[in-house]
């Protein structure tokens, strides 16, 4: 059955097709043209029961951590809370060219994280209204584990005087 086909058919019985047209590679002077992909129509049903793979750069993959693409400036990573799709966040940079997920480099502590620095991290939290306590207990968290989010934090804490 042809693409075209598959697609007709599909409206006709309201499924909706995602279809993905030829490309040609360049072509040679005297020479045909060879196609370097090929056409093909995927039902909504088809893709139901096909098991899904959520590798990075799938439309579903959620994730923190973002690596965004532009044409006219440098890349930038971003960090999300909750979790967000590449659709959401190719959403809230409209001029990206492209989102990818990552995983961070985490540079572990030297020391743990001190009574007295926590405690300036649970109040400036406060004076900033993050009361959520499972929030709450990801920030300490991540600052017993990863250097980087403490200097952050702490460079937080110091601005506001808490």
């Amino acid at each position: 059955m042809s693409l075209l086909s598959r697609l007709r058919e599909n409206r006709a019985s309201d499924k909706v097709a995602t279809a993905t047209a030829a490309t040609f590679a360049p072509q040679e002077q005297g020479k045909e043209r060879t196609v370097a992909s090929v056409a093909v129509a995927t039902s909504l049903q088809e893709l139901a029961t096909s098991p899904k793979k959520n590798r990075p750069g799938d439309v579903e993959t959620a994730s923190c951590w973002w690596l965004i693409h532009f044409t006219d400036r440098d890349s930038v990573k971003v960090a999300c809370c909750p979790e967000a799709t590449r659709a959401e966040i190719l959403g809230q940079y409209p001029n990206a060219v492209k989102a990818e997920p990552f995983t961070p480099t985490i540079r572990h502590p030297s020391a743990p994280l001190t009574a007295s620095e926590e405690m300036a991290i649970r109040v400036w939290l406060t004076k900033i209204g993050e009361t959520d306590p499972a929030t709450v207990e990801q920030v300490v968290d991540q600052c017993q584990q990863d250097a980087d989010a403490r200097k952050y934090f702490l460079s937080r804490v110091t601005t506001l005087g808490a």
